[in-house]
């Protein structure tokens, strides 16, 4: 008779500790976090995590479980993930001050990020550089703000008429605009360095800030050389650190020596070092505060803005009965001229157009994560600290109770009342696309200023016609596809 094998030590504990894990982790879904795909033990919802618009998914999710907040688990992070406005209302703006600090990937963090305030947690610091970027550039709004968008769109449209490469001009005009706003600089095919240098630094940070780095899990591998297999991460974190000094100190400085000579263009920049006694006696930390704003706003305005501009040239391409119909309201209203900011809010169906244009295919469609900072408990549900919290902006905007049937399709009418005359006060604006609570987007009245100002005068100028696929080909909208991207 043999004696059974003597079983190993570790072994069994390995079995025991994963038991118990998933048996808490099986009643940490069942009984706590919002409802969500079961998972596996270890490893959770990671396979289920999707890859490809997960914003879709979760809004099918949100249908199939009949929940507008649901949960996924994976190694390190819980995700909350909230598919209805009345629900984001509730935790972001009336719970404000638990749900608006920031998700810190390690990569993101070795890039020093933090010194733009949209990556800040809440607090003091936040609060005072959120206070300065709102009274520099909403108290400057008309001067220099829009006098510079409608150089910049102007501009543009010069150069339409002979461009073959027309979205590397919608790019240049959304990077002209906020230079010339930020820092007096004008941005033009011969002067591209900022424009490739923001551009650059955007691409990096949205890549990193993802996650989704093995030393997010393994903090150990921190202490690895960059060439070791699996520490490349060091080597991007480098990059990205180098870049953001430039963006931050390149045009800062370059505005300094203008101001300094007497030759500085009227911006944001040049008004607040004007504003200042001395300059060069001025603390160090005042003006690395405003460097790190201007930052902010330098980084931040383009790509949403190019974001937009795309999806308004794509939806008249697709949609041209849209396109001659505003076109004839302009011909009507403004006589032949070109439009300027002394139209801006007299025309309801270009205003319409412009909310359609954000509520279509939205810039951000998951936003920028919020972050819990301690536990809640909403709808009987446990929410905990460190949650990493998503608003499906997507789902939000494509609402058939909110916004009315055919969500899918651009229709700039759903905003008006019914004889077109005014916009309609019963339906809810799309400000939703650019974010809740006290994390929403500090630039959203320029930014809004700006798309109103170049739609107007594309519509007034140009026809946008012959759009053809790759094969040469009508364009359909069942061809489209957007990125995957933070900022698509």
């Amino acid at each position: 008779m043999h004696s059974l094998p003597t079983p190993n030590p570790l072994a069994v504990l390995l079995f025991l500790g994963l038991l118990a894990f998933s048996r808490f982790y099986l009643y940490q879904r069942k009984t706590s976090l919002p409802p969500g795909p079961r998972g596996w033990p270890v490893i959770g919802n990671l396979l289920d995590v999707p890859l490809m618009h997960p914003w879709k998914v979760y809004d099918k999710w949100a249908k199939q479980y009949d929940s507008g907040i649901l949960s996924l688990r994976i190694p390190g992070a819980t995700l909350i993930i909230l598919n209805d406005l009345n629900i984001v209302q509730d935790l972001f703006s009336k719970r404000a001050l638990i749900y608006s600090d920031r998700a810190h990937p390690s990569v993101l963090n070795m890039m020093d990020v933090s010194r733009l305030f949209v990556f800040q947690d809440y607090g003091e610091k936040w609060k005072h550089y959120r206070m300065v970027f709102k009274h520099q550039f909403e108290a400057n709004r008309d001067v220099p703000s829009r006098i510079h968008e409608l150089a910049a769109t102007r501009r543009l449209l010069g150069r339409l008429v002979k461009a073959e490469n027309h979205e590397k001009e919608l790019r240049l005009t959304a990077a002209d605009a906020i230079l010339s706003i930020t820092y007096g600089i004008q941005a033009g095919a011969q002067n591209s360095s900022y424009v490739d240098l923001a551009e650059e630094t955007m691409t990096l940070i949205s890549d990193v800030a993802r996650g989704g780095f093995l030393v997010d899990a393994l903090p150990l591998l921190n202490m690895l050389p960059s060439w070791f297999p699996g520490a490349q991460f060091k080597e991007k974190a480098t990059r990205g650190r180098k870049l953001v000094d430039q963006v931050l100190q390149t045009p800062f400085e370059y505005v300094k020596a203008e101001v300094a000579k007497g030759t500085a263009v009227s911006s944001v920049a040049s008004l607040f070092l004007a504003s200042l006694e001395d300059v060069d006696s001025a603390s160090q930390k005042e003006l690395d505060e405003f460097q790190n704003i201007l930052g902010t706003a330098y980084l931040g305005g383009a790509d949403t803005t190019v974001s937009q501009l795309c999806s308004f040239t794509l939806a008249m391409l697709l949609y041209p009965n849209v396109q001659r119909k505003a076109q004839a309201i302009l011909d009507s209203t403004i006589n032949g001229r070109l439009p300027n900011f002394t139209d801006y809010g007299k025309i309801p169906y270009i205003d319409a157009i412009v909310n359609e244009i954000l509520r279509w295919n939205p810039m951000t469609p998951l936003g920028v994560f919020h972050v819990l900072n301690r536990d809640d408990i909403y709808k009987g549900y446990t929410l905990p600290k460190g949650a990493i919290c998503m608003p499906n902006i997507w789902a939000i905007l494509h609402d058939e109770q909110r916004y009315g049937p055919h969500v899918n399709e651009f229709i700039p009418e759903r905003f008006l009342t019914e004889d077109g005359s005014k916009m309609n006060p019963d339906i809810s604006d799309v400000d939703a696309a650019f974010g809740f609570g006290r994390r929403v987007c500090p630039g959203r009245v320029i930014a809004r200023d700006f798309v109103w100002i170049l739609v107007t005068s594309l519509l007034t100028v140009f026809d946008i016609c012959d759009g053809m696929d790759t094969e040469g080909l009508p364009l359909t909208p069942d061809k489209i596809k957007y990125s995957n991207e933070i900022i698509r």
